[in-house]
């Protein structure tokens, strides 16, 4: 699981994006999306799903252990 979440961290940074930012787009606060990044609260399916949709990636790169950071 936490590869998944460097994933998404480093895809956010990558595109210079806020954690505010998502967290707005997903509904939650800052402080809440932080946690969901940092491992400190459980990511659900249903959200994980709605950033992964938020990054016009696949879920499925998300898994990856040698995820390549990209832009579509």
């Amino acid at each position: 699981m936490k590869h998944i979440l460097k994933n998404i961290r480093v895809l956010r940074e990558y595109q210079d994006i806020s954690q505010e930012a998502i967290a707005n787009s997903l509904k939650i606060s800052q402080s809440t999306y932080a946690k969901l990044e940092s491992g400190k609260s459980k990511l659900s399916v249903e959200r994980f799903i709605l950033i992964a949709s938020y990054f016009k990636v696949e879920c499925v790169e998300l898994f990856k252990k040698d995820f390549n950071c990209y832009v579509r």
